[in-house]
């Protein structure tokens, strides 16, 4: 009996609890009566919380009419209301104090943008998303001021990444990438744009000399996505399209290129190299068609889970891209997970992980210019007479006269993949024992293994040329395990009402260890996939091993003050202690400090808050580090070489490298003034400023002197001199809503000027690419140096007339036809001496411009890139134009080139010997305009709210890259050039070639939320 009354009390409670309870609805608008979706709604003091839906719609349940609801939406002033005995409540939320109340995220820290005090430009996740592309700053070109972005093409290809021009002449350039607060080194291939919630850029050394010697490249922070109060929120991305591959030139068919290359030999005096040129007519190789195909795919998507109560917040995101190369085989496929979590414990405790697995892989032929190149008559295959039968399957291929392989025989041959695999793992605890101080410690462990698998099958095409007697192969697997761990206390405290203040120090180390084994043998007994091992091999078999570690100490520091949200101050200091050096320069300091003037603020100023919404005055100092060196330049090494004594090869060893123990921080030195303005309610807003960094004791590997007694083969890596550069950054940005009607123009405009302020020895001139380029002072680094082309002879009396005092011809070999090149310093030769500036690879101004447009469910977004008044050295010239070699011609050569008077200034007369050095004399000919203007990304996207069952359903198409308007004649005029390998990145800029294209695009996209 007594049972029965306890569950009838139980009961009783049920129901009070139940009848206790009460639904809210209602809507969530801004001022201007346009619903708001993705509002939070929370109970506050429960776990209770849901969002807005698309409409702005809401419902909830409170316990009681005392209950106290939070309307929280970034861009909106908090809104709390007692919920009261309504069952119906709309909310009207206003706009918060324009984007001066969005956080930014510095380093160590997040502030407010109104704030700021040195130079930091933010663009939110949701802008980058807009781009489906492998690396997400490719999706950042044209959108900050101060950051050129040269796209490198080809699947897993890594774009340049310039901030402020470049600092160094020897070492990469490549900016610092720190994620959740974690140093990630200069790539950021590994990371997915779906993946992330902003990314910050510190411009200025005021704003990255907190991450010291890291920073001299200027230093991209980049936060994920995190987790939310409220219901779980599912999300399913979508972007898959295709790619479009052309050939780049209208080259010659069968019959065209037997007329060119007539003409040639017929020039120099020989008889036709392929007589009767009719005959070839209706003969043409398609090797493009035979080996490029005309579209490859490319997928993009993510799947992603977010939500959680005020305790505990997670997200989940499965990330999907891949992008499949020209050929029939090869690509790029990543695949990446993020697992966040973040518990509150207390008011004072709360601590997160998040875990970061991934997987790439990466492969393909690397020879599509061949499919070019190679001359227009050789058959694919070798004719039905020429076999044996005894051929394996990749010798019945035809072997062309030129040097060009047999493309499409390379590509049946290929394989050379890699493999990556990565586990992150990256944890917070955070204490805060009073109010205003934060105690945090963050540490971050991230283990890798990557294996490249190369084997090179054996085949004879040819057999004094085009062949691999005896199949190889090849293994490498290189490990990483990397850590860091950061430590920082931070104390906060406002007095007066009016003094606002904040100092944070703390200590990081970082450590990173990589070893490497590499094996090799040749032999295996056939060429079959499972043969292709190592221990397989059944001759000259060998292997390598090493190791290599680095490790960094720091403590750093930082002051913030601002008085009445009008003057601000702050300062940082960073001690930063290397293991690349030795103990006469292991440490080194970098300081900074800026300071902002916000007028708008001033009691003079009251009167004009209708016009000027905020005006600020910004200037910044500060010094950063470079210790992007080698992990043993501290030793002095022997390498393994072989000399011919007697007729026989005996292996050899010397003094490589030698250790430099004076050798010290590369650093800079920058300031930066700007002025930050919104005007009528922040519908125009923009920044100026003008920067101004110089680097010195920078970090150069130098041949030894052949006096040394050393060979000349010997390096040492030294301190050679200083160099500085200067610009304006400029952005400019309207945005205005007309009913259903929004819009917004967004333009970024950026100059560089880099000169050369010293050298390690006066009148000192450093060579790169091949002696093509030159460093010297008063110039900028890297610039073009070869002869002046001063177009060609034209007639006899021309070839007369250039001629020394005494008569003598310049150009004894030349021709009507050639090339005339200038005597600059008029001692009647030409020679080395006459060699002079040709051209820059650097640009005078870099432009973006960024369209956005939506109306109702509609909307719009177009991004346009520009760089103007860069040069590129076209080196397919060589190829295309050149009659000395046995390549195929652009079509109509014969006609394009000088044949006789007047009817050609530039392309030289076709030439078999080529003896006046047309094309092996590096001039200005090779020089090209190099400025374009490319659009980026055009999308139109349509959203259906609350349809189907589902929050959010959005479809678009866009198109990348789908328009380029340039000069230069080569594949592509988006050119890095350098190669890092050879610490050539800035010696060797601006030579393009046959680089992969940034390829057009077409995409079909589908978001849903749910």
């Amino acid at each position: 009996m007594k049972f029965k009354y306890i569950w009838f009390f139980i009961a009783v409670l049920c129901s009070a609890a139940s009848f206790g309870q009460t639904t809210i609805k209602g809507t969530v608008k801004d001022k201007a009566n346009v619903p708001i979706p993705g509002v939070n709604v929370i109970v506050k003091g429960t776990s209770n919380s849901t969002a807005t839906d698309f409409d702005g719609k809401y419902s909830i349940s409170v316990p009681n009419a005392n209950t106290q609801i939070e309307f929280s939406f970034i861009g909106f002033t908090t809104k709390v209301v007692a919920a009261g005995d309504k069952t119906t409540l709309d909310i009207t939320l206003d706009e918060s104090s324009q984007v001066l109340d969005e956080i930014v995220v510095v380093g160590y820290a997040s502030v407010k943008k109104s704030d700021v005090t040195s130079s930091i430009s933010s663009v939110k996740g949701k802008e980058l998303q807009t781009m489906t592309v492998g690396n997400v700053t490719e999706s950042l070109q044209g959108k900050v001021a101060g950051v050129q972005i040269t796209g490198q093409g080809g699947p897993g290809a890594q774009p340049r990444v310039l901030i402020r021009g470049i600092s160094t002449i020897n070492l990469g350039t490549d900016p610092l990438y720190v994620v959740d607060g974690i140093p990630m080194g200069t790539s950021i291939n590994f990371l997915s744009n779906n993946e992330i919630e902003s990314m910050e850029v510190l411009k200025d050394a005021s704003a990255s000399a907190i991450y010291g010697s890291r920073a001299s490249n200027g230093v991209i922070l980049i936060t994920t996505k995190k987790g939310k109060t409220g219901k779980t929120r599912f999300t399913f991305d979508l972007s898959s399209g295709m790619q479009m591959m052309e050939n780049p030139y209208d080259m010659a068919n069968a019959e065209g290129y037997a007329n060119i290359m007539n003409t040639a030999y017929n020039n120099s005096g020989y008889s036709d190299y392929l007589p009767n040129a009719s005959q070839y007519r209706g003969k043409t190789t398609d090797w493009w068609g035979a080996g490029i195909r005309k579209s490859t795919p490319v997928t993009n998507a993510s799947l992603g889970a977010s939500g959680g109560s005020d305790k505990h917040t997670y997200a989940v995101s499965l990330n999907y891209y891949n992008s499949e190369s020209m050929y029939e085989i090869g690509g790029w496929e990543r695949i990446t997970m993020r697992i966040n979590n973040d518990f509150k414990f207390s008011d004072k405790f709360s601590a997160g992980i998040t875990l970061n697995p991934r997987y790439e892989s990466w492969g393909g032929p690397g020879n599509w210019a061949d499919f070019v190149k190679i001359d227009p008559i050789t058959p694919i295959y070798k004719p039905a007479d020429q076999l044996t039968g005894l051929e394996n399957e990749y010798s019945i291929y035809a072997r062309s006269p030129s040097y060009v392989w047999n493309p499409v025989a390379a590509v049946k041959r290929y394989d050379d993949y890699s493999d990556q695999y990565n586990l992150n793992t990256n944890g917070y605890l955070q204490y805060a024992p009073i109010k205003g101080l934060v105690i945090r410690t963050q540490a971050s462990v991230e283990v890798g293994d990557r294996v490249r698998s190369r084997f090179r099958p054996d085949f004879i095409i040819d057999a004094a040329h085009e062949k691999e007697e005896i199949n190889k192969v090849e293994r490498w697997n290189t490990t990483n395990v990397d850590w860091t761990w950061q430590t920082t206390a931070t104390y906060s405290r406002t007095l007066a009402e009016k003094h606002n203040a904040s100092l944070m120090i703390g200590s990081t180390m970082e450590e990173y260890n990589r070893n490497e084994v590499w094996g090799y043998g040749e032999g295996v007994p056939n060429n079959s996939d499972s043969m292709r091992e190592v221990s397989a091999a059944t001759k000259n078999r060998d292997s390598e091993g090493n190791s290599f570690s680095s490790s960094i100490m720091s403590y750093i520091s930082r002051l913030s003050y601002n008085y009445d949200s009008k003057y601000y101050f702050t300062g940082t200091f960073r001690r930063d202690g290397s293991s690349k050096f030795m103990a006469n320069n292991k440490w080194a300091n970098f300081p900074s400090a800026s300071a902002s003037w916000r007028i708008s603020n001033e009691g003079f100023m009251e009167n004009t808050k209708e016009v000027i919404s905020d005006l600020r005055l910004r200037a910044g100092w500060g010094k950063v580090g470079n210790q992007g060196l080698p992990d043993s330049v501290y030793q002095s090494n022997i390498g393994q070489g072989y000399y011919v004594i007697g007729g026989e090869m005996v292996d050899t060893s010397y003094p490589s490298t030698m250790a430099n123990k004076d050798i010290k921080w590369e650093t800079v030195e920058d300031i930066n003034f700007g002025i930050d303005f919104a005007l009528w309610k922040n519908k125009f807003s923009g920044s100026l400023e003008y920067y101004q960094k110089k680097t010195n004791d920078m970090l150069f590997k130098k041949q030894f002197p052949t006096y040394s007694g050393f060979p000349g083969y010997s390096t040492i890596w030294t301190n050679v001199g200083a160099m500085q550069s200067s610009g304006i950054d400029l952005l400019l940005s309207y945005k205005d809503k007309k009913g259903d009607f929004s819009y917004g123009v967004d333009l970024t405009f950026t100059t560089v000027n880099v000169e050369m302020v010293s050298l390690s020895a006066e009148g000192e001139r450093l060579y790169g690419a091949g002696n093509r380029t030159l460093t010297a002072k008063g110039e900028e680094p890297g610039y073009f140096y070869g002869y002046v082309a001063d177009g060609l002879f034209q007639n006899q009396t021309e070839l007369n007339s250039h001629t020394d005092e005494h008569g003598t011809k310049l150009q004894p070999y030349a021709k009507a036809g050639d090339i005339r090149f200038k005597d600059l310093n008029g001692d009647g030769k030409l020679d080395d001496k006459d060699r002079t500036k040709i051209g820059s690879p650097w640009a005078d101004y870099n432009v973006g411009l960024n369209l956005n447009f939506a109306y109702k469910q509609f909307d719009l977004v177009a991004n346009f890139y520009s760089s103007i008044g860069n040069d590129i050295v076209n080196q397919n010239i060589s190829d295309l134009y050149n009659g000395a070699s046995l390549t195929n011609k652009v079509s109509g050569l014969d006609q394009m080139a000088w044949h006789g008077e007047g009817t050609s200034n530039y392309v030289p007369r076709l030439s078999k010997d080529d003896n006046n050095e047309n094309f092996t004399k590096f001039s200005s000919f090779y020089v090209e305009d190099g400025s374009f203007v490319r659009m980026k990304n055009i999308q139109l996207g349509y959203t259906f709210q609350n349809k189907f069952g589902l929050d959010k359903l959005r479809l678009s198409i866009s198109g990348q890259n789908l328009w380029t308007w340039t000069n230069y004649s080569g594949v592509d005029p988006e050119v890095a050039g350098g190669d890092p390998d050879k610490d050539d990145r800035v010696k060797g800029s601006g030579f393009g070639g046959w680089n992969y294209p940034v390829q057009p695009t077409i995409l079909m996209g589908l978001n849903v939320a749910f």
